[in-house]
C-alpha cells in the first residue's frame, strides 16, 4: 500500500534511485519521476496506464532551468515566464536534442512548468533536476487534489506520496504552445484565462492545431466511475431519487440524494471540483448531475473538464 509522508529528502532520494513519487502542486498532485531516467519515465506510463503517445510535462525549479530542456526560449516565452512562473502555466517549446523522446512522445517539442506549491519547489530544489509529473491518477480518471485521492488511485502500489495538503488551484495548468513558424496556441485551458495570457503576449492565442499533442486532450478524461451528466435545464424528476448525487453552481434545489454546492466563484469552484467528484463517486450512486456554470471566459477551464468528464443533458 502507498506511504504518505512529508519527508522531502526521502522523496528526493527515491526519485534519484529511479522510483516514482506523487508530489503536490498548486494544480493537482503529479506522479513524479526523474525526467533524465528513461526507465523511471516509462514506469509513469505503466503505472498510470497512459499511452506512450501522450507527452509529459517536465517540472523545473525556476525559469533559469528552461534552457536545459528547450532549444530556444523566445521573447514571448520569457514574458509569460516572468508573468506567471511559478504558477499554473505550461509552455511548449522546441526541445533540445538530448531530451528523452519518451518524455516528449516522439515530438521535437517539450512542455515545461514551474510549479508554485512550496513543497513542490522544495522537492525540485532538493532533487536538483527536472521531474515529469502527470496527474497522479489512473489514465482518464479523476485527477487527485489531495494525498488521500492519490492513495485511493494506487492503493495496490508501494508508491510514496508527498503530502502537501489540498491543492489550491484544483485544475490542471493552462498549456500554451510557442513553436517556431507557428502562431501562439492555447492547447489546454487552465485557471489562467485566455485574456490574461493574451495581455502578456500582446497578440491573440490561436486554437490547438492537429499536429501538436498535449496532455489532457482525450475526449473522455477526468471522469468518475459513476456516470456523470451536466445540465442547464434542471431534470426535476431526478431530484427525488436518493441514488442521484448533485454538484451545484449556487442555484441549489432540494434533493433526496447527496449534494455539494461549489458556489458561483470560478476559482473556488475549480479548487473543489475534483474533490467533489471523488466524494460523490465513492457513494455508489446511479448518476452524478452537475449544473452547468456560466459561459464566461473565467469558467473556460471548468467547461473543458466538464465536457470530458460527463455527458450533456441540455
Amino acid at each position: 500500500m502507498p506511504t504518505i509522508t512529508q519527508d522531502i529528502e526521502l522523496c528526493a532520494e527515491h526519485l534519484r534511485d529511479g522510483h516514482l513519487v506523487a508530489m503536490p502542486t498548486e494544480t493537482v498532485y503529479g506522479l513524479a519521476a526523474d525526467a533524465l531516467q528513461e526507465r523511471a519515465v516509462n514506469q509513469v506510463f505503466a503505472l498510470k496506464g497512459r499511452p506512450s503517445s501522450n507527452p509529459l510535462i517536465v517540472h523545473i525549479e525556476n525559469a533559469g532551468q528552461a534552457s536545459r530542456w528547450a532549444a530556444e526560449v523566445t521573447p514571448q516565452a520569457q514574458r509569460l515566464m516572468e508573468a506567471f512562473w511559478p504558477g499554473p502555466l505550461t509552455l511548449v517549446l522546441p526541445a533540445r536534442d538530448d531530451v528523452l523522446r519518451c518524455v516528449t512522445a516522439g515530438q521535437n517539442s517539450v512542455a515545461l512548468r514551474v510549479p508554485a506549491h512550496p513543497m513542490a519547489q522544495a522537492l525540485l530544489r532538493s532533487f536538483g533536476s527536472g521531474l515529469v509529473a502527470p496527474s497522479a491518477n489512473r489514465y482518464m480518471s479523476i485527477s487527485p487534489t489531495c494525498a488521500e485521492h492519490v492513495a485511493k488511485q494506487f492503493h495496490h502500489s508501494e508508491l510514496t506520496i508527498l503530502d502537501g495538503g489540498p491543492c489550491q488551484v484544483g485544475l490542471e495548468s493552462s498549456i500554451v504552445s510557442l513553436l517556431a513558424d507557428d502562431s501562439p496556441r492555447l492547447l489546454r485551458s487552465g485557471m489562467l484565462s485566455r485574456m490574461q495570457l493574451q495581455q502578456i503576449l500582446s497578440e491573440p492565442l490561436e486554437e490547438a492545431a492537429g499536429g501538436i499533442r498535449a496532455p489532457g486532450q482525450h475526449l473522455r478524461h477526468y471522469a468518475p466511475t459513476t456516470p456523470a451528466q451536466r445540465f442547464t435545464q434542471l431534470p426535476f424528476d431526478a431530484l427525488s431519487n436518493q441514488a442521484n448525487g448533485w454538484i451545484w453552481c449556487d442555484q441549489v434545489h432540494a434533493s433526496t440524494g447527496p449534494a455539494i454546492n461549489l458556489g458561483s466563484d470560478p476559482e473556488h469552484y475549480a479548487a473543489g471540483f475534483y474533490a467533489a467528484l471523488y466524494q460523490l463517486d465513492a457513494l455508489g450512486l446511479e448518476y452524478i448531475y452537475i449544473q452547468t456554470p456560466p459561459q464566461l471566459d473565467s469558467w473556460a477551464a471548468v467547461h473543458d473538464r466538464l465536457s470530458r468528464a460527463c455527458h450533456s443533458l441540455a
